[in-house]
């Protein structure tokens, strides 16, 4: 729900917040910033509510009073109670980012997350996990740390690429890297043969660039067609997704978590491509032709999968 998602952001923020402040906050500190919908009894709810998630969570919040017992409550978290220091060696750190990021959890992920958050979804809670192993991830994870060149055969070509970043999608690693000056994206189990390490210090990365971005609305992007915006409306568990990528503009959203957007579509068959990886989670509103135009293509793949 619109508000479920809201509340996590705020969450995540509030987090943040006492985690950089120079000193404990105190709740009209963070009313005053912004951060509260005013200073009154609902606003001091919703922090007193948000308070309690953080403690279920186990996140070691910090309270101090300003004036003795009675006086203005604080709060803060430290950074060193917060992050951990395992004091790992450089292929270890390489072996926990990439099994970070291969954890697959199944398409409720996030309502699963909201109980961490103090939510209550009334089920069980079975965590499925893919970790797929593919030996180019650690010479890629390194490339990146090191900025060098990536050197591999790819689609029968011999490519030299700058990689910017290693991560998961749906079952497959990827790889984000310019080559020859342009930025694509490559699935990593098709890459051929073995990847080698060029250059050190060949290429420059963005700060607080997200490699997975790549995979957001650009691939619809690319091509010369006649540019068309679709209309797609999406189930609570496909919105939980597309709401947040690059390129989706939500013009409606449901009471259930559903969501219609708008993206933007030159290359159509990569539209029908990323719709397909949607599932039976989002269907396409409009146009009519770009409806029509997928209609049709799904009959078609479903009578070669019967025939």
């Amino acid at each position: 729900m619109p508000g479920v998602a809201d509340r996590v952001e705020r969450l995540t923020e509030l987090v943040m917040i006492l985690l950089d402040a120079p000193s404990p906050r105190s709740f009209e500190d963070l009313a005053a910033a912004g951060f509260y919908d005013g200073t009154g009894e609902s606003a001091r709810r919703a922090f007193e509510r948000d308070k309690a998630s953080l403690k279920a969570i186990g996140a070691p919040l910090l309270t101090t009073w300003e004036g003795g017992a009675h006086g203005t409550a604080r709060y803060a978290i430290r950074p060193q109670d917060w992050f951990l220091d395992l004091d790992l060696t450089e292929a270890e750190l390489i072996a926990l980012h990439l099994a970070a990021g291969a954890v697959r959890l199944d398409a409720d992920w996030d309502e699963r997350a909201l109980l961490h958050l103090g939510g209550d979804m009334g089920r069980p809670v079975p965590v499925i996990a893919d970790l797929p192993t593919l030996d180019a991830l650690p010479v890629l994870y390194e490339a990146t740390q090191r900025r060098a060149e990536a050197l591999f055969s790819y689609r029968g070509r011999a490519r030299t690429v700058h990689p910017h970043g290693v991560f998961y999608r749906d079952g497959n690693w990827y790889l984000t890297a310019d080559d020859d000056g342009v930025r694509k994206v490559f699935r990593v189990d098709r890459i051929e043969g073995d990847v080698e390490l060029g250059r050190e210090g060949a290429y420059r990365l963005v700060p607080g660039e997200d490699p997975a971005r790549a995979m957001a609305a650009d691939p619809l992007l690319i091509g010369e067609g006649d540019e068309t915006t679709g209309t797609v409306a999406l189930d609570r568990t496909a919105a939980a997704r597309v709401t947040r990528m690059a390129g989706a503009r939500v013009v409606a959203t449901g009471d259930d978590g559903s969501a219609t957007v708008e993206v933007t579509v030159r290359n159509r068959p990569a539209f029908r491509s990323w719709l397909l990886g949607l599932g039976d989670h989002a269907v396409v509103v409009g146009p009519a032709d770009l409806r029509h135009e997928v209609v049709t293509w799904l009959r078609a793949v479903a009578a070669t999968e019967a025939a």
